[in-house]
């Protein structure tokens, strides 16, 4: 059997695949439970309005606006801050986990 060892880049790319996939996952679920439809609503509409003023506005006017009314307007909902945080640590721990066991696997750990 041949064998075939991955380079750095793609291991990355590995473990940002699967810490990617954890996180969709875990925040989805989190976020149907903890989140209330109002909220989903309010932020989906904050999300596509921070994405057609990136696309109309200079970056500087953008930027200002992002740090003076969006991220504070994110920051302030503590069941979506609670979701990304449980779902960022779990996305963490799961990637590192799956990539220590592949590279056992593969002997070279």
């Amino acid at each position: 059997m041949a064998n075939h060892e991955l380079s750095l880049p793609q291991q990355f790319g590995r473990f940002l695949l699967t810490g990617t996939f954890v996180f969709s996952v875990v925040f989805w679920v989190l976020s149907q439970i903890f989140v209330s439809s109002h909220d989903a609503r309010l932020n989906f509409t904050a999300a596509r309005l921070i994405l057609k003023a990136a696309t109309h506005e200079p970056f500087a006017v953008w930027f200002k606006d992002f740090q003076a009314a969006y991220l504070p307007f994110f920051l302030r909902q503590r069941p979506l801050l609670a979701c990304y945080m449980i779902a960022a640590s779990c996305a963490w721990l799961a990637a590192f986990f799956h990539d220590t066991k592949v590279l056992r696997k593969e002997n070279t750990l």
